[in-house]
């Protein structure tokens, strides 16, 4: 009897650690933490202190480039020319959304077809370019003056970030 108790214990257990593995696929696999943006670059850790936001055009659709950085010399915000150090930087649509992570080489971004969507995250120290390919980013608001998101980005082991951001709209 004591036997079937521990068998129809760890039964359970499974079905509901599967259960919580088929939300986490209908989300796509991210999860926005409510703190601070940072995480790791190259397995340092890294938070965001500054960053500016500029429209752009691609194929006559309006973007945004984001970046984001750490190491903050110089000017901040729209006065920043370039970011130093490791810094993160991606680009989205110009419009409050829900974007999900995922690389695809033919994919319209402005027109959200066929979406394809990475986040950069920058190692100053190594010049080595991570690209996350998992999680997602979440426009939340966008003003005359401002952007703000939230992120969740993955490339590998020892390189993700994860928090809300709000950075200067630079014109």
């Amino acid at each position: 009897m004591k036997r079937s108790t521990i068998l129809l214990g760890l039964l359970i257990g499974l079905a509901i650690s599967c259960k919580d593995d088929d939300s986490d696929e209908k989300n796509g696999g991210y999860s926005f933490k409510d703190q601070d943006l940072g995480g790791m670059v190259g397995g340092v850790l890294w938070t965001q202190r500054s960053g500016f936001a500029q429209e752009e055009s691609y194929d006559g659709e309006e973007i945004l480039g984001i970046d984001l950085v750490e190491t903050v010399s110089g000017g901040e915000g729209c006065d920043m020319f370039m970011p130093e150090g490791d810094y993160i930087f991606f680009d989205v649509p110009n419009k409050v959304g829900l974007y999900e992570l995922s690389i695809n080489w033919d994919a319209d971004l402005a027109n959200s077809t066929e979406e394809s969507l990475t986040v950069t995250l920058y190692d100053g120290d190594d010049k080595m370019n991570y690209i996350a390919t998992k999680g997602a980013i979440e426009i939340l608001s966008i003003t005359d003056t401002e952007i703000t998101g939230r992120i969740d980005a993955r490339a590998e082991e020892g390189t993700y970030v994860n928090g809300n951001f709000t950075v200067a709209l630079c014109k």
